[in-house]
């Protein structure tokens, strides 16, 4: 719940600070008091939208800071901090702060640890419900309203709903990717003719070595020219012949004259030396040039092959090399693509198997939802109706209609709708059709009745709930919101005398222009003040002893009543 409130130059308030109390309490005061203010600071602390229009005129930034107090029970508030790694709630306390200024940066902070809006909005969701006069919260948000049906069901319904989330979530994700294959049909048709095609090619090719193209390349050059490399080895072979003039006969005369040239010196030993080993070279070339010629044929077949072979290694290695070493590795990847076809790793036959079983499992698990929630909605159907005849709406008809939607969702297969009929003769509607404001404070007053004992925050702000309405009807939405108080804590604004006498505190908003400037006060009405304010409320400014009496009797009226709940 919320303790205590410090704002400092926020709107007209300068400076103001107010600890609230458990069950009910009312602000009263005139209009342009500030009451709303306050709300608004609150709304702030929750994570609403700040403007500089807020920062008070004359001001640098306005600072808004609550102190919340925090039920041990509360374990979604301990997740969050833990979550976002803020402080935890020490001693059961929160305190939340928030500047706005006119130049820099918003701030906001949590026990003392700067955070974002994100996180602060999310964790108000868990300490304050705020109802203002044009708000369409949860109770009218039709989306929602299958959660305070689930809310309310609690522990009849959570852990069934737990478990279907888990199947749902693996149906999701297998659907997905049966969609995203079928939808990828085409395209992996292709791909596969194309590894398919690929695969053909070199599987055709006969792939052996990856050298391959090398050891062709020389025969290749060999057969191609043959004929030259004939005439230029009988060429040789004829310089070798020649009796005057042959390699062999001049090498020789050099070997004899180099020998005899060896007698003369150490030096020249050097020189017979290397001509030695020149003539024993030439004559090992002669012999190889001799087996060239005895051994090499031109075979037309053999060089037709060679040539064809070539060609299409040189255009394989263009496709898929460039070497031939490259060749082999495509051929490889292209052989794994294709077995992850051939060995179903993309089988749709199996991912539809696979699907019909969660499918079955949802629609199990989505008609035990659905039983408890008609269950659910019977007994709330009643509660509300009772609610509505406290409030003077007797007469209206109120369905808690719950439909089939086609196909699977998070919640189930169910889809619900609240539906009012406000009276006799009009056809029941969705609740965000009603038009008249009273019947519509009503009608949620009496459904935050009902769902604010399953609701999270510890307290509900209801900012003029009870306009539009007037006499019985105010005195009994002053009933309504002081039963509210028993469990939560209940802040409200009125102008009502009834509902102002239903509350079990009273806080006086008053506004001082002082020095030129707007000051807004806010503190505690006494037994006798709060009687005066009440006959203000109920007589006008003109109190006289009569009006004080009837304001003590209505006082007196909502304490009998109350007692009696």
């Amino acid at each position: 719940m919320l303790v205590e409130l410090d704002i400092k130059n926020f709107a007209i308030i300068k400076a103001l600070k107010v600890r609230f109390q458990e069950n009910m309490t009312v602000l009263i005061g005139e209009t342009g008091a500030g009451k709303s203010i306050i709300i608004d600071a609150v709304s702030l602390l929750m994570g609403g939208r700040g403007q500089k229009e807020m920062v008070r005129s004359g001001e640098k930034k306005a600072v808004v800071t609550g102190l919340f107090e925090i039920d041990k029970e509360a374990k979604q508030i301990s997740a969050l901090c833990e979550k976002y790694g803020l402080p935890d709630a020490d001693g059961g306390q929160l305190i939340i702060s928030r500047e706005l200024a006119l130049k820099g940066r918003n701030v906001v902070r949590i026990n003392g640890q700067l955070t974002t809006i994100n996180v602060l909005r999310e964790l108000g969701n868990y300490l304050v419900d705020i109802h203002g006069q044009n708000d369409q919260q949860i109770l009218m948000d039709q989306e929602r309203q299958i959660d305070l049906v689930d809310n309310y069901a609690a522990g009849d319904l959570k852990p069934d709903l737990v478990q279907y989330q888990q199947d749902y979530a693996a149906w999701k994700k297998l659907t997905e990717k049966l969609q995203h294959l079928k939808s990828d049909a085409q395209e992996l048709a292709q791909k596969q003719d194309i590894l398919t095609f690929q695969n053909d090619e070199l599987t055709a090719a006969d792939l052996t070595d990856p050298d391959e193209d090398e050891q062709l390349e020389e025969e290749y050059n060999e057969l191609n020219n043959y004929q030259k490399i004939i005439d230029t080895a009988n060429y040789l072979m004829q310089l070798y012949d020649d009796e005057d003039q042959g390699i062999e006969t001049l090498l020789g005369n050099a070997q004899s004259a180099a020998s005899e040239l060896s007698e003369y010196g150490t030096k020249f030993k050097d020189i017979a030396k290397t001509i030695d080993d020149g003539v024993y070279a030439l004559s090992d070339a002669r012999s190889e040039l001799s087996s060239v010629l005895d051994e090499m044929d031109f075979d037309e077949e053999r060089f037709q092959y060679v040539s064809n072979r070539l060609d299409l290694l040189n255009s394989l290695k263009k496709k898929y090399g460039p070497t031939l070493a490259d060749v082999f590795a495509f051929y490889e990847k292209v052989q794994q693509e294709l077995s992850q076809f051939e060995t179903g790793g993309l089988d749709e036959d199996v991912l539809q198997k696979q699907v019909a079983e969660v499918e079955q499992r949802l629609t199990a698990e989505a008609k035990k939802l659905h039983q408890i929630r008609v269950k659910t909605a019977n007994t709330l159907e009643e509660k509300i109706k009772q609610e509505l005849a406290d409030l003077y709406m007797a007469k209206a008809k109120f369905v808690i209609d719950i439909s089939t939607t086609a196909t699977f969702t998070k919640k189930g297969m169910d889809e619900i709708v609240f539906l009012i009929s406000p009276n006799p003769g009009e056809d029941l509607m969705p609740l965000v059709k009603i038009v008249s404001g009273g019947e519509q404070s009503r009608l949620i007053l009496a459904l935050k009745t009902i769902f604010s004992r399953v609701e999270p925050v510890g307290t509900m702000i209801f900012d003029e709930i009870d306009t539009g309405v007037s006499g019985r009807v105010s005195a009994a939405i002053g009933k309504k919101l002081h039963s509210i108080g028993e469990s939560k804590q209940v802040i409200a604004i009125t102008h009502s005398p009834q509902v102002a006498a239903a509350s079990d505190q009273k806080y006086l908003v008053a506004k001082e222009v002082k020095d030129g400037a707007t000051y807004t006060q806010i503190g505690p009405l006494t037994q006798e003040e709060t009687v005066t304010a009440i006959a203000e409320m109920m007589a006008g400014s003109d109190v006289t002893q009569a009006a004080k009496q009837n304001a003590q009797d209505l006082m007196k009226s909502f304490r009998n009543k109350n007692n009696e709940i």
